[in-house]
């Protein structure tokens, strides 16, 4: 379904008005039927294996676990355990398919895999490299992390980078390798695998498990990234959207959705916990990992959201290590050797819709006009209405659309040239899907083809620039052709956004005065916004180490003209005027005391600079 045209759209926002009047209330849904809160510990084997449990997954009928000691049990119900015979190695991650139950190795050797026709009888394979030669060192087996079957194939990742596919289980290909990667987990939805890695937060997406596209820390604002990076450890998929967790090096407490797996929004939860495994079932998603509290870490979510602890009666707090979801179940696995199970609910059917698709629209002065395209899927139950959810990361602000062919709403009380971001949820009786991948939007006092930045900027700052009023073409879509920025000498491409809008940054830029316009083709013309003028400031200090009440002289280049530049040390200040090219000198007097101090610079308001200065007894 094509988008609305400009002109389509704003006779639309002219009847928004009386459609938001007779917006159906945001319901306040009690999804709690979806929250796997009660645990039971199984009957499994002793003495249980060293180390624990490394996964456990429900394939092929049979319930399955296995350890990194070479351990394999087996259970028909997922609460009552046999172990069987299995050769040695340190098993990670299976599945099944072709006819077979394949499992691969996390160690680093060979064989690294081992298969089964029944899951009880098991025979040693040679398995995938771990490390292709051709990328100038020596195959190296084994170190694998996570496997699936879907499409018709098998596709594996290791904690060296290596993503590698096979028909059969037994004869494998390398398609990725990215060394410095570690590869935690890979899952498949939407026609599509997503592997995560817990090295640096990359993440991966292929459509056919051969092509793979590199997606680096692909997270939407308004939410900052934990201290040193998001760290993914487990990826799930259910109800059309993609579900990834932080880990423990970095990022407990965070998980992240996408419906696409490309853009992704990051969210946090309370208590804090670091996932080792997730899944989807019954209409929820949980995950599994350690925590450094006093409740045992298995929660659980229906839109991946908001997350509700579950508890389970073990002896100690444990480290959940794999959980999976399979005949009306789900299990997790520890490293202490504990299998526990969740009791069946009887009420898996009652889903929730998908999330809705294509949300977009128009801004205008301190508003957002939205509409969006119904989901794929309503879930058991048909769709009552949509929220969508406007936030800068401080303000959050909601409106409701009825059920309609492009639902719709508008949100007001925004600041203009602010960054917000946008999701849209459909919801029925049984509760609201997971929310759309975010977009960011601007409002604008006067919608036209304009960049936005601060007149002047510091030289050593890279410039954050706004393009705004970009017009969809007769067909209801924004230009297909790229948007060109114009930054001095630069020049700069953009795709824009649902909202017909860019945001981007230009680092290193040029002292002085920078010229700056767009341009673009669409809508059967072509269209230039007006030129404007950025000033890129730089500041010099005749000394950084000085004697007490010493003078120093600040120079400012680039300023704006005619304006008074201030320069404060301490207590201490000292001022200037700058000439009609922006340029001026003045001097400010060092502190009385010994010690070493921050010398700021601003020119009409504008934070320039900060020098460090030494002052000497």
């Amino acid at each position: 379904m094509g988008r609305l045209s400009a002109r389509g759209f704003r006779v639309l926002a002219s009847l928004l008005t009386v459609v938001a009047v007779s917006c159906v209330a945001l319901p306040i849904i009690d999804s709690s039927a979806s929250a796997m809160t009660s645990w039971s510990l199984a009957q499994v084997p002793t003495p249980p294996p060293t180390g624990g449990w490394s996964s456990v997954a429900y394939l092929h009928g049979r319930w399955v676990a296995l350890s990194d000691a070479g351990n394999v049990a087996v259970s028909s119900n997922g609460t009552t355990w046999s172990q069987q015979s299995s050769p040695m190695g340190s098993w990670d991650s299976l599945a099944y398919g072709s006819g077979r139950y394949v499992a691969l190795s996390s160690a680093s050797g060979v064989p690294s895999e081992m298969i089964s026709v029944n899951g009880v009888k098991w025979s040693l394979v040679h398995g995938p490299p771990g490390t292709p030669h051709l990328w100038g060192k020596a195959d190296q087996y084994g170190q694998w992390s996570d496997i699936v079957y879907a499409d018709g194939e098998f596709a594996a990742v290791s904690s060296v980078g290596t993503i590698a596919t096979s028909v059969n289980g037994l004869s494998w290909k390398v398609h990725f390798f990215r060394p410095g990667d570690d590869f935690t987990s890979i899952t498949f939805g939407g026609g599509r695998f997503v592997v995560v890695d817990a090295a640096h937060g990359d993440i991966v997406v292929s459509l056919d498990g051969r092509i793979w596209g590199l997606v680096h820390q692909p997270l939407a604002d308004p939410i900052p990234l934990p201290t040193g990076g998001l760290h993914l450890s487990a990826v799930t998929y259910g109800h059309g959207n993609f579900v990834a967790f932080g880990g423990a090096s970095s990022g407990a407490g965070y998980v992240a959705t996408s419906v696409y797996g490309e853009n992704w929004t990051l969210h946090q939860y309370s208590p804090a916990e670091s996932i080792a495994g997730a899944t989807f079932g019954c209409d929820a998603f949980v995950a599994a990992g350690s925590t450094t509290g006093t409740t045992d870490p298995i929660m659980s979510s229906s839109a991946g959201l908001t997350w509700t602890p579950g508890t389970v009666a073990t002896s100690s707090v444990s480290s959940w290590t794999s959980v999976a979801f399979g005949a009306g179940r789900f299990v997790a696995v520890d490293a202490a050797g504990d299998i526990a199970w969740s009791p069946s609910d009887a009420k898996c059917a009652q889903t929730v819709p998908s999330a809705p698709q294509q949300v977009s629209g128009n801004v205008h002065s301190g508003e957002v006009w939205t509409y969006m395209h119904p989901p794929a899927s309503s879930g058991a139950a048909p769709v009552e209405g949509y929220r969508v959810t406007i936030t800068d990361g401080v303000t959050t602000k909601s409106c409701g659309a009825p059920v309609y062919y492009e639902p719709n709403c508008i949100i007001r009380g925004l600041q203009n040239h602010k960054i917000y971001w946008v999701t849209g949820q459909a919801y029925n009786r049984y509760g609201y899907s997971a929310p759309s991948d975010a977009e960011f939007v601007i409002p604008v006092q006067v919608w036209s083809l304009d960049t936005t930045t601060t007149p002047v900027i510091p030289a050593q700052t890279p410039a954050a620039l706004q393009l705004t009023g970009i017009i969809a073409n007769a067909a209801g879509f924004y230009p297909v052709t790229t948007v060109r920025v114009h930054f001095g000498s630069r020049l700069i491409t953009c795709s824009p956004s649902p909202f017909g809008e860019c945001i981007f940054k230009v680092a290193h830029p040029p002292v002085g005065v920078v010229p700056v316009y767009a341009t673009y083709t669409g809508y059967g013309r072509s269209y230039r916004s007006p030129t404007h003028v950025v000033k890129f400031a730089s500041v010099s200090v005749s000394a950084t180490t000085v004697s007490a009440s010493d003078p120093i002289t600040v120079t400012v280049h680039g300023g704006i003209s005619g304006s008074m530049a201030v320069a404060t040390v301490d207590a201490t200040s000292g001022q200037g005027h700058l000439d009609g090219s922006g340029n001026g000198s003045f001097q400010v007097t060092a502190p009385s005391a010994p010690g070493q101090y921050t010398l700021n610079v601003n020119d009409a308001g504008v934070a320039l600079d900060q020098v460090p200065v030494i002052v000497s007894g």
